[in-house]
C-alpha cells in the first residue's frame, strides 16, 4: 500500500468514529436534550459544512503541508536534533496537544478571541455535533497557529497525521452525550478528557466554564490547576451554554454574525 492509499484509508477513521459516537449517544445518552435535537444538529452540521468548504477550497494550507515544508527546509526542533523517530513522533503529538491547550485558554481570556469562540459555547446542549461548531475565522486563526507550532517543532509527518486524527476524534468523543460507566470514566480521566470532564467546560457558570480546557490530554488542566472534577449542579441537571446568547446564536446565519454583534 502506497502513502496516498494509506492516507485515504486513515481519512475514513474520523468519519466512522463520528458516526459511531452519533449512534451511541442516541442509544445511551448521558442526559436528555433541552432543545429540539434535530434542528440544532442540522445547524451545527451545516456550519461544519461551511467551514469544510472554506478550509479545503479557499485556504491553501494544512498542517501536513507545514510539516513537509519544515522537513524540506530542515527547520524546527526535530529536524535539527538527532532523536529516535518513535520518540520524536510521541513528543511532537504531546507538545502539539500542549500548544492547543494554551490556545484554548487564550480563547477564553482574550476578548477578541472570545467573541469568536463564544459561537462554540453558545450551544445550549452538548453532543458530538458541538465539537464541530466553530466560527470559520477562529478556525483560520487556529490553523495558522498550529501550522507555526508544527514548523517550530519540525514535527514528523506521521506525528502530524496522528495529531490531525486526534483533533477530530478527541473533541468528538469528549463533546458526545454518551453515558460512560463511572468506573471507566475515572480510569480514562487520568489521561484524557472524557465527556463528563469536558461538560463542565460548557457550563453557564463562568467559574466552571473557565476550566477543563484540554482538547484531548487532561494532564495540562491538572498541572496548571484548571481542572474541575464535576459541575456543582450535577451532570444531568446542569445548564449548558451562555446565558446571554440564548435564542441569539442558534441558526447558522446567527452563528456567523455573532462575533460582530
Amino acid at each position: 500500500m502506497n502513502n496516498a492509499s494509506l492516507l485515504n484509508l486513515l481519512s475514513l477513521v474520523p468519519f466512522f468514529a463520528f458516526l459511531l459516537l452519533l449512534i451511541l449517544q442516541f442509544i445511551k445518552p448521558r442526559r436528555d436534550p433541552c432543545l429540539s435535537g434535530i434542528n440544532r444538529i442540522f445547524h451545527n452540521l451545516f456550519l461544519f459544512l461551511v467551514n469544510t468548504v472554506i478550509m479545503r477550497m479557499l485556504i491553501p494550507l494544512t498542517l501536513l503541508i507545514a510539516a513537509k515544508w519544515a522537513i524540506m527546509h530542515q527547520v524546527g526542533l526535530f529536524n535539527v536534533v538527532a532523536i529516535d523517530d518513535i520518540i520524536a513522533c510521541f513528543l511532537a503529538v504531546v507538545m502539539l496537544d500542549f500548544a492547543v491547550y494554551w490556545q484554548h485558554v487564550l480563547s477564553h481570556k482574550w476578548s477578541w478571541l472570545w467573541r469568536l469562540h463564544k459561537v462554540h459555547h453558545a450551544d445550549q446542549d452538548m453532543d458530538v455535533t458541538t465539537a464541530f461548531r466553530f466560527h470559520p475565522i477562529e478556525l483560520v486563526i487556529s490553523l495558522l497557529y498550529k501550522s507555526a507550532i508544527v514548523i517550530l517543532l519540525g514535527a514528523p509527518v506521521v506525528a502530524v497525521i496522528l495529531f490531525e486524527m486526534l483533533m477530530f476524534i478527541g473533541p468528538a468523543f469528549n463533546h458526545s452525550n454518551i453515558k460512560i460507566p463511572a468506573w471507566l470514566d475515572s480510569k480514562l480521566r487520568w489521561f484524557i478528557a472524557t465527556p463528563d470532564v469536558h461538560r463542565s467546560h460548557h457550563s453557564v457558570v463562568a467559574s466552571e466554564r473557565n476550566t477543563n480546557y484540554g482538547f484531548f490530554l487532561i494532564w495540562w488542566d491538572k498541572l496548571f490547576s484548571t481542572y474541575t472534577q464535576r459541575p456543582a449542579g450535577g451532570h444531568v441537571d446542569m445548564q449548558i451554554g451562555l446565558a446571554d446568547e440564548k435564542e441569539a446564536c442558534e441558526r447558522v446565519d446567527q452563528m456567523l454574525i455573532a462575533p460582530f454583534r
